[in-house]
């Protein structure tokens, strides 16, 4: 909900297929992520990921790290009442504290603090938390959330938004919510209830399948985002981080309780982790053999020409070692070399001697147990049910698309 643009008015679109279902301060510092408490269907997948810390900000310096963060400056949106600016984010004792006060500048009755990762650092999918403790008043609505990092070219809902927390007022109502463009403004999520003033871990879970809300490792929300269901394209893309306290606005509304004012949003910590698919998803370190749809075999051709699957039987050019990539993907070598997705433009190929973009996928496990590879151009490698040449640029996937192993 909270965008760079004025949102008018919240459209609801419920998504095929969706599922809805503290600590102390001096327990800080984990070098994993919060442990998962349940274990419902919808999360199994990501139960099994295995987890790499790629970016953290642990605020144990005396001021925000301007190497991870830019401050955003100026009136808020949304008909909020504070004037952002970097003055009012401080770091100490292992937090950073955005504050929101009765500050007149500038013409503004409050002011408050605004900060991004926005050329800084970005993500497509993993795990992103943060450990946060909030103030309750009335008035007051922050925010741990993401926008997608090409809404200078597109513009807001077309980049897509990640709401991971907020909250509004004194309400122990903690939001999850997505937005984005289907023929207009569209919005999704849930909500879970917590004890605001207390220090909890607010997260989500991404992948090329799902978008899942945790508290504290309790998942209340999750968002289908597989195959675009539901124009959700905006969803496989990089996007940046945001933390802010906004004073006022659409959602809180514009009654302020300035006995609560100064109020403090206190962050322990932010961390991405990239899930990598291992432990019974992708068989990270194992040699496998991919079956298609047609009933044959995946071969690499030996690296001489472009890949097919018409194999009756599992030879050495039908073997692949299964690789960690990075960033939650994964690699296929056969014969020591590389599958290529050609970016969808040729058919796909087994000769590269390095790992590059072309050679990474998403290893995404179907509802019925099958497989399918997604390659970085957002498209799904195919196996032509045998009849020519395998690509790798189908949007969707269907029996073509999946594979057994």
């Amino acid at each position: 909900m909270k965008t760079k643009l004025l949102i008018v008015g919240v459209g609801a679109c419920l998504l095929a297929s969706i599922t809805i279902s503290s600590c102390t301060k001096e327990a800080k510092k984990t070098t994993s992520p919060e442990t998962l408490k349940t274990k419902p269907a919808a999360v199994v997948q990501a139960v099994a990921a295995a987890y790499q810390l790629i970016w953290s900000d642990e605020f144990d310096g005396n001021s925000v790290n301007t190497s991870k963060w830019s401050f955003e400056t100026g009136p808020g949106v949304n008909n909020e009442k504070q004037y952002y600016q970097a003055a009012n984010a401080s770091v100490s004792n292992g937090n950073l504290v955005i504050t929101a006060k009765k500050q007149s500048v500038n013409g503004w009755a409050y002011t408050s603090a605004r900060m991004n990762t926005a050329g800084h650092f970005t993500t497509k999918y993993g795990r992103i938390e943060a450990r946060i403790k909030l103030a309750s008043g009335q008035g007051l609505w922050p925010a741990f959330w993401m926008l997608g990092n090409n809404i200078g070219s597109v513009g807001w809902p077309k980049c897509g938004e990640i709401d991971i927390m907020e909250q509004v007022n004194t309400s122990n109502t903690i939001y999850g919510t997505i937005h984005w463009d289907a023929n207009g403004h569209v919005s999704y999520g849930g909500t879970t209830s917590t004890t605001i003033t207390d220090y909890h871990v607010y997260a989500v879970e991404w992948d090329a399948s799902a978008i899942r809300w945790y508290v504290d490792g309790n998942q209340y929300a999750t968002a289908n985002i597989l195959n675009n269901i539901n124009s959700t394209e905006e969803f496989h893309n990089d996007f940046f981080i945001i933390l802010n306290m906004a004073v006022g606005g659409d959602f809180p509304g514009q009654t302020i309780d300035e006995s609560k004012l100064p109020a403090n949003m206190y962050v322990d910590y932010v961390r991405v982790y990239s899930m990598t698919n291992s432990g019974g998803t992708a068989p990270v370190g194992s040699t496998i053999t991919l079956k298609g749809f047609n009933n044959a075999y995946v071969s690499g051709e030996n690296g001489t020409q472009p890949m097919t699957c018409n194999r009756a039987t599992a030879q050495a050019w039908e073997q692949f070692a299964v690789e960690d990539a990075g960033g939650g993907k994964v690699a296929l070598k056969s014969q020591g070399k590389y599958v290529s997705s050609e970016n969808g433009v040729n058919p796909i190929t087994c000769n590269r001697t390095s790992v590059g973009d072309w050679e990474k996928f998403d290893w995404i496990v179907n509802s019925d147990g099958s497989v399918s590879l997604r390659g970085n151009n957002g498209k799904y490698i195919s196996c032509e049910n045998g009849t020519q040449a395998m690509t790798c640029n189908r949007a969707t996937i269907s029996g073509w698309e999946a594979f057994r192993y």
